[in-house]
């Protein structure tokens, strides 16, 4: 049968079949592992997607754009829809300047090495990054020649713990602070920031997965000396790849548009003239087409995301086999990037997290793995520690590798459904809980 064919297939049964009332045996009985009916059967009844209604945007919006700049030849430099981005993403983010790049970790790195007026060519200084964290928050450190000291994070809500961080300074080493908004959540910024003045630091935002977050009202990207975004193609906010830089300092922007810029001052250089040490670090403009279009469609998105995330995290409270994280009280919007869980194997019948993985996903519902081990347990980093251990310092850190073995997430597409599907997945894990619960008292 034919790719097409397929297609139209499936597509009939999820118009027919998929809209018939489901029955409410798939709800208790067999698992689904065990050949029984699953809660949700995603054949026929996919989860949304964020590209739905893409055929029309692209037809009606990106299309064009793609063509006229095919057709232009400036597909590059001088990057006006790039720039006009960077403006409205620094707007969007309460932040005065923004600049987008090619990655997240661009973005990251860069801010870091200018925030720190650091050229990259020796030793610059330590680093606090939270152990339980994407590597890139590492790495983006490593990559400008600073070391890092990897703490540990609260126990709640798995974010950078101030006290930690407080306690892994060293006067003299130290210069700044990785602040890793982890999941979509901010860190205490205000605990943070505060530390970082008292000791002369700068803070980075590694708010790659915090796309429209808050503390206290105000903006991820503009909580800190400087921040980076990812656009990655798993992000809320995504063009395949794709990274931005804000700041409120224009002396740190300036900087850090050279560094992209292979040198070139933003204002009255020459072509061949280059006053810093840089790269060439230019996003496409067919990036920031896409980046422009979605940005209008972000914030509706987002308050989707939002009415089914708070309502799994209600309906799933805090008495079963898994337990949101912990939302603080001055987070103001999260980002939503993912709902993150801790499993306890305990109220599962001592069942492992893989097990209830292959489980609860065999019922129809997309919950994964977090990170399986800290940064640093990641192999990179052993080997590095080896060869280099002036550049990497490991605080006790029991809670993030506690972390690592207890963290299961589900991404935000799944939120942009409705409340029905917030129910399935209850009942999903009810389902597995009660029979694993069950067979362990037999």
């Amino acid at each position: 049968m034919s790719s097409l064919v397929k297609r139209i297939v499936r597509g009939v049964a999820q118009q027919t079949l998929g809209r018939l009332p489901q029955s409410s045996s798939r709800l208790m009985g067999r698992l689904a592992l065990h050949g029984g009916q699953p809660v949700r059967d995603i054949r026929l009844r996919p989860y949304a997607s964020s590209r739905q209604g893409a055929l029309q945007s692209w037809w009606l919006h990106v299309a064009p754009q793609f063509r006229k700049l095919f057709c232009s030849g400036q597909e590059g430099i001088p990057q006006r829809l790039a720039a006009e981005f960077a403006s409205q993403w620094a707007a969007y983010c309460g932040a005065r300047y923004g600049l987008m790049l090619p990655h997240g970790t661009d973005a990251l790195r860069f801010a870091l090495a200018a925030a720190c007026d650091h050229d990259g060519l020796e030793y610059g200084g330590e680093v606090i990054v939270p152990n339980f964290s994407f590597i890139a928050s590492a790495n983006m450190a490593l990559d400008r020649r600073f070391g890092i000291a990897l703490v540990d994070v609260e126990p709640d809500t798995l974010l950078l713990d101030p006290e930690k961080v407080e306690a892994a300074i060293v006067p003299g080493k130290t210069v700044a602070v990785a602040a890793v908004h982890l999941f979509g959540q901010p860190c205490n910024m205000t605990s943070l920031m505060r530390i970082a003045e008292k000791y002369s630091l700068k803070v980075i935002e590694d708010a790659a997965q915090a796309h429209g977050a808050e503390w206290q009202g105000k903006r991820a990207g503009s909580l800190s000396h400087a921040a980076g975004f990812s656009f990655q193609s798993h992000k809320t906010l995504n063009c395949g790849e794709g990274g931005a830089f804000t700041t409120d300092d224009e002396s740190i922007f300036e900087r850090v548009y050279a560094m992209h810029n292979v040198g070139r001052a933003r204002h009255g250089a020459g072509r061949w003239e280059h006053l810093s040490l840089g790269w060439n670090c230019r996003p496409t403009e067919y990036q920031a087409v896409l980046l422009l279009h979605r940005l209008k469609l972000f914030d509706k998105q987002h308050a989707v995301r939002e009415r089914n995330f708070k309502c799994l995290y209600e309906l799933l409270g805090k008495d079963g086999c898994l337990v949101p994280l912990a939302v603080r009280p001055e987070v103001t919007r999260h980002g939503m990037y993912m709902f993150a869980m801790k499993y306890r194997s305990e109220f599962c019948g001592g069942l492992s997290i893989d097990e209830f993985l292959k489980a609860v996903q065999a019922e129809g519902i997309p919950i994964h793995r977090a990170f399986a081990c800290t940064i640093s347990d990641q192999p990179a980093m052993k080997q590095l520690r080896d060869k280099r251990p002036e550049f990497i310092r490991v605080e006790m850190t029991p809670v993030a590798e506690k972390a690592a073995g207890e963290t299961v997430y589900i991404e935000h597409e799944f939120f942009l459904g409705a409340e029905s599907e917030m129910k399935d997945v209850v009942a999903a894990v009810r389902k597995v809980e009660s029979y694993f619960q069950g067979r362990s008292t037999r």
